[in-house]
């Protein structure tokens, strides 16, 4: 009588890993592949001659190695496309929405979705021997509308937006509705942006998507202003200014009126003392800064200038160890607060 075959002494958990099988495109499973790739297989449980043979799969390409995959190459299309948009200025479809096919993962990726990434830390616990480790950022000064096809003015409105290395989600910097336009009236007016809410963090590419629409006297008539991709690599080139420094701080600046009328009139600008490009922080309207958040190096002070109507200008300059300051102006009474942060390298 021929022996009993000897019981494998292979762990089930072995085995079990080795059931583990990718999922084949155009099944009915195909859908639920765009969530998850790989399905797992249960082995029967007599079956240990089978299991024992069976093989273990190839892990998933790494996103470098999209076309390997036939269901991520698949996917990366549909990403590509949704990024694909009518331009009736040029009267044709171009790539009007970054997307990052080594960067992105196509089967999560949303190219509406705002970045929350909170990287910044209090200047006051990271320690002077850390200082070193803090990551290069853009500070983005100004977006300026030089020409209008359809004349001035204009009631604009829409969306400019960029994108970093980070999680190459969307930081907002002007992001006005319909009922919310900003009128422009002539060549060279600056948007009123409201961001960026963190500082753009260091990247090979940045890109800026802009989707700009003029309001007309109906929904219906309403016309495509400018939509365009811009990708700038570091250094940036000659559309945009280099801002990029060392040790960048994040000073998030708020207003208090102590003494005074509600309504301010007048605007806020920021600059540094080593780059006299203003930044609008805010202008005329609540006491709410429209745009709270600047970029400063760590070896430069914040210079803030209050230009209230019919009055001379007040220059403030902050240091980094400032955190209220006090000031008076005509018939205001002002609590100026400045919140100091470092880009941090360990964000995690």
């Amino acid at each position: 009588e021929p022996k009993a075959r000897p019981r494998s002494r292979r762990r089930r958990r072995s085995t079990f890993l080795r059931g583990i099988r990718p999922v084949a495109p155009g099944t009915a499973m195909e859908g639920d592949a765009a969530e998850e790739h790989w399905q797992v297989k249960r082995p029967a449980e007599d079956d240990a001659e089978g299991s024992a043979s069976a093989k273990r799969p190839k892990p998933p390409p790494s996103p470098t190695e999209w076309w390997k995959d036939e269901t991520t190459a698949s996917l990366i299309g549909v990403r590509e496309e949704q990024a694909t948009l009518y331009d009736p200025r040029r009267r044709n479809f171009r790539c009007c929405r970054g997307f990052d096919r080594n960067v992105c993962e196509p089967a999560v990726f949303d190219h509406e979705e705002e970045s929350t990434a909170r990287i910044a830390r209090p200047l006051d616990t990271i320690p002077d021997s850390e200082l070193d480790h803090l990551k290069l950022a853009l500070n983005v000064i100004h977006v300026k509308v030089l020409a209008s096809d359809v004349g001035f003015p204009i009631s604009a409105y829409g969306t400019v937006l960029m994108r970093d290395d980070l999680d190459f989600k969307c930081i907002y910097l002007f992001q006005p509705g319909r009922d919310n336009c900003q009128v422009i009236n002539s060549p060279g007016d600056m948007l009123a942006l409201t961001g960026p809410n963190r500082g753009p963090f260091e990247a090979d590419t940045f890109y800026f998507e802009i989707n700009l629409k003029v309001r007309g006297e109906e929904q219906t008539m309403d016309r495509i202003f400018s939509r365009s991709l811009i990708d700038e690599d570091y250094p940036l080139g000659p559309r945009t200014k280099d801002v990029f420094g060392t040790a960048p701080l994040q000073a998030t600046v708020g207003v208090n009126i102590l003494r005074g009328p509600r309504e301010f009139s007048g605007s806020w600008v920021a600059c540094t003392s080593e780059d006299p490009s203003e930044m609008v922080l805010y202008d005329n309207g609540s006491v709410a800064l429209t745009r709270p958040l600047a970029i400063v190096r760590e070896d430069e002070y914040l210079v803030l200038k209050l230009t209230p109507s019919k009055l001379k200008t007040t220059v403030l300059t902050v240091e980094h160890s400032d955190r209220s300051l006090h000031i008076r102006h005509g018939r205001y009474k002002l609590q100026v607060t400045i919140s100091w942060s470092g880009i941090y390298t360990d964000y995690n």
